[in-house]
């Protein structure tokens, strides 16, 4: 099983480390272990990096886009498609500073029939992975 977090990424910074991801998977895998050590300096960095997400804006589209895919359910806030045919389960959770997305599939449906933009980053943070979201469905 896959974990994807799927994080907004402020146009500016977008244009500062499109070409360079690896900089930007490092100071967010920061984030990720963070241990609290300086909350004022941190607040602040993720405030220069990281739009947030409209959870119920985004929870409709998506509902709109799959309701009528038998595959797919929304039940407490929770996005989940289950493929019996193709052998995905994917379920995907938006929260407002980052989307959380957890497959057994490399390529899983929400990620690729949604979720487009040019500033969207998908880290994975047990496989040490990332990259631009719109690099990724090309």
């Amino acid at each position: 099983m896959r974990t994807f977090y799927i994080f907004k990424i402020k146009k500016e910074m977008t244009i500062l480390t499109k070409e360079t991801p690896y900089n930007l998977y490092r100071i967010i895998e920061s984030f990720y272990y963070y241990d609290n050590a300086s909350p004022d300096i941190s607040f602040k960095i993720y405030h220069d990096i990281f739009d947030t997400f409209d959870p119920t804006y985004i929870n409709k589209r998506i509902n709109n886009l799959f309701k009528n895919n038998n595959r797919y359910t929304y039940n407490n806030a929770i996005h989940t498609i289950d493929n019996k045919y193709t052998k995905e389960l994917s379920k995907l959770k938006v929260y407002k500073s980052h989307i959380l997305l957890k497959s057994n599939v490399i390529k899983p449906t929400l990620l690729i029939n949604y979720l487009m933009s040019d500033n969207l980053f998908v880290c994975d943070f047990q496989n040490k992975d990332y990259f631009w979201l719109n690099e990724f469905v090309r």
